[in-house]
């Protein structure tokens, strides 16, 4: 009863020649245009390149995985994908292609998890085929330790109907990149200026950013105040991201030649997770991983994170963790002549021991420099 008189006050207003029936239609009608018109902005812009390449600025390297299908699907053909976390942003395409001569796509997932990285290879193969003949894949030990996605937040950019582009076109992500990128056409400072090049796609070496040990230090320090290390070990999470998706995904595609890496941290991030106890619980982690990745026929693992050269190098490393190009081209360089790579379960080992080592030797002055900075 109560359904039928709305409908009739309703349709009573709609039909009447009153001051509200127009008020009525006007307000209805400027409801649907703001909304069409909003719909038409982010559909013409398309600041994600949801529907075309873009045709009037210049294609940006941003915002990971709303970017991420766009990549995989449009850039030029690609051989060898690169897969990692914020760990690889600072490998250059160029570095990658010299060195292995081939023709390579980056995807650098900042904070992504097993499960981010598994969806991104999924869609490389599905667009590539038998084309794709490589994949290099950064392996951050913490990847093993997170559970969730990011790419879910935005599950319908990677399937190509449209029925859910609703969320696309009616986004606050849309239109705030939409946003950026006209404030970013209009005055390009700073790293934005670098975002249109592909050889650097979603790198964060550029001019002015500062490496070295001061950097580390201050790094290391606001890490120790809120007890910020890698993600410590967690078996079950460990169990279901190892053995239930990335062990499953290079079982599934034997035709592609996995190379894992594990990427160089400067030795503070381990002396940090000494400092809390945390440490062993990792470093055995990590044995067992490559351990179990060195027995794939299709799949040759290298380490560099017991590499003297790589993490005693203060001038790499523009915080604990994230490295720039120079470190990059040559880790480049040491898979295509197969220095650090692992073949035997001795060699494990004996890289197990040359980290636990390095770790020792290094706290006492990795102590020394906490208490002088406790003092400042």
């Amino acid at each position: 009863m109560n359904l039928q008189k709305i409908t009739g006050a309703v349709k009573k207003l709609l039909c009447s020649e009153t001051t509200g029936r127009k008020w009525c239609i006007v307000t209805v009608a400027l409801a649907f245009g703001i909304v069409g018109l909003a719909a038409l902005t982010a559909f013409v812009v398309d600041p994600h390149y949801r529907y075309r390449k873009p045709f009037f600025y210049d294609t940006v390297y941003y915002e990971f995985y709303s970017t991420a299908p766009f990549m995989l699907r449009e850039q030029p053909d690609y051989d060898v994908l690169m897969l990692g976390s914020s760990m690889v942003r600072n490998f250059f395409l160029n570095d990658i292609d010299g060195a292995l001569k081939c023709r390579s796509l980056k995807l650098s997932a900042a904070g992504c998890t097993m499960e981010d990285l598994c969806k991104l290879l999924d869609m490389a193969v599905e667009v590539r085929g038998k084309g794709l003949k490589r994949v290099l894949w950064a392996l951050d030990i913490y990847t093993l330790n997170k559970t969730g996605s990011h790419w879910k937040d935005v599950d319908f950019m990677y399937r190509k109907d449209h029925w859910e582009d609703y969320r696309y076109l009616f986004s606050r992500q849309t239109f705030s990149s939409i946003h950026y990128l006209i404030k970013r056409k209009h005055n390009p400072k700073g790293k934005r200026k670098y975002q249109t090049d592909r050889n650097r796609m979603f790198s964060t070496d550029y001019d002015g950013k500062k490496h070295g040990l001061p950097v580390v230090l201050l790094d290391t320090w606001g890490n120790k105040r809120i007890h910020h290390t890698q993600t410590p070990y967690k078996a079950k999470v460990h169990k279901e991201n190892f053995y239930g998706r990335l062990l499953p995904a290079i079982d599934r595609n034997p035709d592609i030649r996995f190379t894992v890496f594990l990427p160089p941290y400067h030795i503070y991030t381990y002396c940090l997770s000494e400092h809390y106890k945390e440490a062993n619980a990792l470093i055995a982690q990590r044995s067992a991983v490559l351990l179990e990745l060195i027995k794939r026929p299709n799949v040759e693992v290298f380490d560099f994170q017991s590499d003297p050269r790589y993490v005693l190098h203060h001038d790499y490393f523009s915080d604990m963790q994230h490295f720039n190009n120079s470190a990059a081209r040559k880790i480049m360089q040491d898979i295509a002549s197969n220095r650090r790579r692992l073949v035997t379960p001795a060699d494990v080992k004996a890289n197990e021991k040359e980290l636990r080592a390095l770790i020792a030797k290094t706290m006492p002055q990795f102590r020394t420099h906490l208490k002088q900075l406790e003092k400042k």
